[in-house]
């Protein structure tokens, strides 16, 4: 007799199965610290070459895709919290957004500027100002969260998710650069089309199609009786979708896959498929290897804690500003970068929940006699 959904969910989260969902979210968060930290501060020639182009081709895309892909899994999968609850938390993702560009870049290329560390000729074409008007993964992931959000509630059929994911993979390449002449709202167009000379890394057009199929994907595990099987069963069809986006991509290259940070159609179709596999290559790690594994405990403590490390790494970037410099270092320089900030972003979050587990245990004070 199968297992009730309720049994499962409480049976997921006692033996770990979700590991196979942070383990995931680890390794995208390690890949994209090495991407961040190649473009902040490697030279040119680093960035251009063949380290760079290779890094940011073969794990830059499918890190981020992964990363939001997952978003839209929780989406639907842990569809517990209402309408009221998930708009507020995609609210408060958008907001921190802004709150991190002020953090790890505005201030601290203010403050470089202004005590002679860097001039603007060094850091141009970026500015205080361009740095806060940034499109990152927060802007979009409180975007995407809240359109998530409104379909699953009011358009609660998978259906309607592949057909949104796909109207927006096809459609999103006659949209870009779109520009209405006044800048206040070519910013705000900025948030859905915009690219990456603007400061759009992830424009909702075409990111949003990566959380529609990940709610799919949510959508289709909170139907299986076994979830260890259906992660499994995710490898052939992961393997399926590569190979027909391949065949789909050769027809017109330029047009699937487009644009620095904007994927066409078919590398869109591609990047899921080799999330799907990637997915069940982690549970399948999960399931074979040592329970407490280092390197997978290590990676799981990352996923768990992605949202806190995302945003300790960027910050550690962004004021190492004022030491390094933008975009100064190296190959050798920059490899040592990337081990600092992940060595350093790693042991700030566990201090940090060293610190938070340590209040938390401490006793409330006794209550005083009363002498009058």
């Amino acid at each position: 007799m199968s297992a009730t959904r309720p049994q499962l969910a409480a049976n997921l989260t006692r033996t770990g199965r979700l590991a196979t969902f942070d383990i995931a979210k680890g390794l995208a968060v390690l890949l994209m610290i090495m991407i961040h930290v190649l473009d902040f501060y490697g030279l040119p020639e680093v960035r251009a070459g063949a380290f760079g182009a290779t890094l940011k081709f073969a794990v830059g895309w499918p890190a981020a895709s992964m990363f939001v892909f997952i978003m839209g899994v929780f989406v639907s999968y842990t569809a517990n919290s209402s309408l009221r609850q998930d708009l507020l938390r995609a609210a408060a993702l958008f907001a921190l957004g802004y709150a991190l560009n002020l953090g790890r870049s505005t201030v601290p290329m203010w403050l470089s500027i202004e005590l002679g560390l860097v001039t603007t000729a060094e850091v141009a074409p970026h500015t205080p100002l361009s740095e806060l008007l940034i499109v990152d993964v927060f802007q979009f992931a409180g975007l995407a969260l809240g359109i998530c959000t409104l379909l699953r509630h009011g358009l609660a059929r998978p259906g309607y998710w592949l057909t949104a994911a796909l109207a927006v993979a096809f459609v999103s390449p006659l949209l870009w650069d779109a520009r209405s002449g006044n800048p206040l709202l070519d910013e705000v167009l900025k948030l859905f089309v915009g690219n990456q000379q603007q400061g759009a890394m992830f424009p909702l057009f075409p990111w949003l199609a990566y959380p529609l199929l990940g709610m799919i994907m949510g959508h289709w595990l909170r139907r299986q009786p076994d979830l260890h099987s259906a992660l499994r069963r995710c490898m052939l069809p992961g393997l399926v979708l590569m190979a027909a986006a391949a065949l789909l991509i050769a027809t017109n290259p330029s047009y699937h896959i487009a644009d620095n940070l904007r994927s066409g159609p078919g590398l869109i179709l591609f990047f899921t498929g080799l999330i799907l596999v990637v997915l069940s290559g982690c549970h399948l790690l999960v399931q074979h290897l040592a329970q407490h594994n280092r390197a997978l405990a290590l990676l799981r403590f990352w996923g768990e804690r992605v949202t806190a490390i995302y945003v300790v790494q960027w910050l550690l970037i962004g004021w190492g500003l004022m030491l390094f410099g933008l975009q100064q270092m190296p190959l050798l320089h920059n490899l040592l970068a990337m081990l600092g900030v992940l060595v350093l972003s790693d042991l700030t979050v566990r201090g940090w929940c060293n610190l938070a587990k340590r209040q938390r245990q401490q006793p409330l004070p006794a209550s005083q006699p009363n002498l009058s």
